[in-house]
């Protein structure tokens, strides 16, 4: 596998990149790396780049409707540090897939192939404590990472589940502009789920 800057390994993806390298000339169209510190207790996992998000800014979670608003959910909690324009602070912003897909749905192949990549994360991740899923495909993708029976960890918003002896997912819908339009979620419930993890974090 080759690794995260250069990875080519989803053709239909890569394929992708070339058209919008032409759409969008100033877009990285490329895998998105992960921001935060390594150190963090807490590694927030999406679904993938947005178009005129990640794939836009090269950051997950910025210049978008759903980047906007884990933002303010991250700077109430005071989960932030200063990097750039942005704050984080003990916080670990990851993709389950790192390439934006073709209209915003991966492929379960491309899932499966970028898991390698979230694993080496995890692993890299030595304070890790809580791992917030943003929505289903991310669940299933951390439970992948750790080998684990995807039929005994059901999603739900807000469930809490212990992985290993030291580390904990914590499900939530994803803070996408369908799911607040929706009313599936809103500001106070995406916010519980970071009040919990915060302490759950840096509190027990």
């Amino acid at each position: 596998m080759q690794s995260l800057p250069t990875c080519k390994f989803c053709k239909r993806i890569t394929k992708n990149f070339v058209k919008l390298q032409i759409l969008y000339p100033s877009y990285e169209n490329q895998p998105i790396l992960p921001i935060g510190m390594k150190t963090s207790k807490i590694c927030i996992v999406g679904l993938a780049p947005g178009l005129h998000g990640a794939n836009k800014t090269g950051e997950p979670f910025n210049g978008d409707f759903s980047g906007n608003l884990l933002n303010k959910v991250l700077n109430k909690h005071k989960l932030t540090l200063k990097r750039g324009s942005h704050n984080y602070k003990s916080i670990y912003i990851t993709n389950a897939v790192k390439c934006y897909p073709p209209n915003n749905m991966p492929t379960l192949t491309e899932i499966k192939n970028c898991q390698v990549h979230l694993i080496r994360e995890f692993n890299d991740l030595k304070h890790l404590k809580i791992i917030i899923a943003l929505g289903h495909i991310a669940h299933t993708a951390v439970l992948r990472a750790f080998s684990l029976k995807l039929s005994l960890y059901p999603f739900s918003h807000g469930k809490i589940y212990k992985i290993n002896s030291s580390k904990y997912l914590l499900d939530s819908y994803h803070c996408s502009k369908i799911n607040i339009n929706s009313k599936r979620l809103d500001l106070e419930s995406l916010s519980m789920v970071f009040k919990v993890a915060r302490e759950m974090a840096y509190i027990r």
